[in-house]
């Protein structure tokens, strides 16, 4: 005699996913344009917060330097003012200045940065100087995004101007 198993919804297993894995799997669907943004002003808190409590455990950090511009722009003024920024807190210039020359793309496709970001994953940098938000993204979901990359590191990023300057 053979049996055939057959499934129905009165053989399946009952499965009760855990909320906040839909919650989890819900967001990563949700295109970021209709997530609800934080302001300029939220961003500049989280920031900082990240900032004050790296500077809490580091007195002394160890940055790299980090800028983007258009291809056929002129770096300098934009690494003056980071370098400013650290020279000013005392802070220790680990790396040389890490340069994109790719415009405003998705800061996740930028190769300097990439390498600032595993300098962090190594521990051989503390934080990120930059001029301006804008050396990230000048869009609040990309800029969030890349916050919280860096935070995730347990590094931080220290701006020249604040988020509400652009």
């Amino acid at each position: 005699m053979t049996t055939t198993y057959r499934y129905t919804a009165a053989t399946a297993t009952p499965t009760h996913p855990d909320p906040t894995q839909i919650e989890t799997v819900l967001a990563r669907l949700v295109p970021r344009c209709i997530r609800p943004q934080k302001s300029n002003a939220e961003l500049q808190a989280i920031r900082e917060a990240g900032l004050a409590s790296a500077i809490s455990r580091t007195p002394r950090p160890r940055i790299g330097i980090y800028t983007m511009v258009q291809a056929h722009q002129d770096p300098a003024v934009r690494l003056a003012v980071a370098r400013g920024l650290a020279v000013r807190n005392g802070w220790l210039l680990e790396r040389a200045p890490a340069v994109d020359f790719t415009g405003m793309t998705e800061p996740v496709t930028r190769p300097q940065l990439a390498r600032l970001l595993d300098d962090l994953d190594r521990d051989e940098v503390d934080g990120i100087a930059a001029m301006s938000r804008t050396d990230f993204s000048d869009r609040n979901g990309d800029y969030e995004d890349a916050l919280q990359r860096i935070h995730a590191r347990r590094g931080f990023l220290a701006l020249a101007t604040t988020e509400t300057d652009i």
